[in-house]
């Protein structure tokens, strides 16, 4: 009696067990699992029947085609037997024979009859098989509905397998994603802000360079125009000065954390003015040591001027009756005054040979100008290495090359001119009688 209330209890824990199992989940597995089935097996048989359709069709053509061929080859066959035949017989009889052609033979009866009995065969095939293709056509449209339906079953399977793993804590985790790429860009700020502090150094060394260049600029401009101004005086009152200190040349102090930050946009636009004021320094340090050449050429040419004047004024014809008409007995008095007149006459000579030296320059600079006019860049970059400039511009070159080449005719001009100079004054540097006399 007390054994059978225990089986009781046992019996309701295990139903309330079983309770507990999801008899859906149970239900709904064996249900996917034999659709799965299913469709494989629907699958592998249209598979196989299309493929089974393909082999009899290649078939039928394979075999269409070695019927045509063994028809024409018959034929071809044929045609040769009768008209050996006909040959024969002609030569034979003596006169012409008519044989019987293809249509009139009992063989091509009953080939017609064999072709038509087998496209009657050949019909009914392709009727039964037109009706089995319809037939696979509904059950595909019938095992497409049921695909359909079995794919919205299995996405919602897949939601409800989603929102489990989320109840159960199955998340991925994607702080760590997040983490390394906060890192990454930090890390690249880290790289442009490094960037950005080197550049604002070289712009810090540019500026230093660029006022040094400025002052040095800034002396010559002064230099230049103080040796303008001693070009214009005249050769007697020019004063070799002593030139103006230059700046101390000790390496400018740059700060190692700059406080400005320069963008690329200022970078260039200081290269850009470093550069032109290179440029502008180079030009004027030609400038000045165009002004020096041309004063000390100016003095020479003052001091021969000079000594010329005085030979042709000492020298005299040496008939000695027009020499003694000539001879001058003049006393100191006379002489000193005379001396200021000779000096006050030597300043419009000079003058005059200034402008012709200043006129022949401009003609060799104008001559060089044409001849470059149509140069191109290459050969201005060829002349510019020869003569031991940079080349900068195309108009740059060009004045700088023309100018160069000025100079070097120039002063070819000038040797010819003392040259010639030399040979003129030769001849006046006898002694006469006149000149005895006064020495006396």
């Amino acid at each position: 009696m007390l054994l059978f209330p225990i089986k009781l209890r046992r019996i309701g824990a295990m139903e309330q067990q079983m309770g507990s199992l999801t008899p859906t989940t149970t239900t709904e597995a064996i249900t996917t699992a034999e659709e799965r089935e299913q469709r494989k097996r629907e699958t592998a048989q249209l598979a196989s029947l299309e493929e089974e359709k393909k082999r009899n069709l290649a078939e039928e053509a394979k075999r269409a085609e070695e019927k045509k061929a063994r028809e024409s080859q018959e034929a071809r066959l044929g045609h040769i037997v009768r008209s050996s035949m006909k040959v024969v017989c002609e030569s034979a009889l003596g006169r012409k024979v008519d044989l019987p052609g293809d249509e009139e033979s009992e063989v091509s009866k009953l080939r017609k009859e064999l072709d038509e009995l087998k496209s009657k065969c050949g019909g009914n095939v392709a009727s039964s098989s037109s009706s089995s293709l319809e037939v696979l056509r509904k059950e595909k449209e019938a095992l497409l509905k049921v695909h359909d339906q079995s794919s919205e079953e299995q996405r919602l399977r897949k939601e409800i397998e989603d929102l489990k793993a989320k109840i159960n804590g199955h998340q991925p985790d994607k702080s760590q994603d997040e983490v390394l790429t906060l890192k990454l860009q930090v890390a690249e700020l880290e790289r442009f802000r490094k960037a950005l502090e080197e550049k604002s150094s070289e712009v810090a060394t540019l500026k230093a360079k660029n006022l040094h260049l400025h002052g040095e600029f800034k002396e010559l401009r002064e230099e230049i125009s103080t040796m303008r101004e001693g070009c214009n005086r005249a050769a007697t009152g020019v004063v070799e000065t002593s030139p103006v200190e230059a700046p101390s040349r000790g390496k400018v102090r740059i700060d190692d954390q700059p406080q400005a930050m320069y963008t690329p946009k200022d970078l260039e636009a200081l290269q850009k003015a470093y550069k032109n004021a290179l440029v502008a320094k180079e030009m004027a340090l030609r400038e000045a040591e165009a002004c020096k050449e041309k004063m000390a050429r100016m003095g020479a040419t003052k001091y021969r001027l000079s000594t010329r004047k005085t030979a042709s004024r000492r020298t005299t014809p040496r008939n000695l009756k027009t020499t003694m008409n000539f001879v001058d007995v003049a006393s100191d008095e006379e002489k000193e005054e005379g001396e200021p007149k000779e000096a006050d006459n030597e300043r419009p000579l000079a003058d005059v040979a200034h402008e012709l030296e200043v006129a022949m320059m401009a003609k060799f600079r104008d001559k060089r100008l044409k001849e470059l006019r149509t140069g191109k860049k290459a050969d201005l970059e060829k002349n510019c290495l020869d003569e031991g400039i940079s080349y900068i511009k195309l108009d740059h070159a060009k004045a700088d090359v023309a100018e160069i080449k000025a100079q070097q005719d120039f002063d070819e001009w000038l040797l010819e001119k003392k040259a010639n100079g030399e040979e003129d004054e030769a001849p006046l540097d006898y002694a006469t009688s006149t000149e005895d006399i006064h020495d006396e």
